[in-house]
């Protein structure tokens, strides 16, 4: 599955709101088709907050800000 976007994995404890907009934005900058970034808006938020992570690291390239 292609990717999204490739983002900084942030150090902050951030909440599921925080974490669903960065990456929302991150996806948007990358120019990800509309449609994706709601499969995966939709998919992120059916869970707890470790589905949601589970769904970005599925959806998303992460790399470690500052590595």
């Amino acid at each position: 599955m292609k990717k999204l976007a490739t983002i900084d994995l942030p150090r902050t404890n951030t909440n599921a709101l925080e974490v669903l907009a960065c990456y929302q934005a991150a996806a948007e900058r990358a120019g990800a088709e509309q449609a994706k970034i709601q499969t995966f808006l939709e998919d992120a938020v059916q869970g707890d907050f470790e589905h949601l992570l589970r769904v970005v690291n599925t959806h998303f390239e992460i790399s470690i800000a500052g590595s």
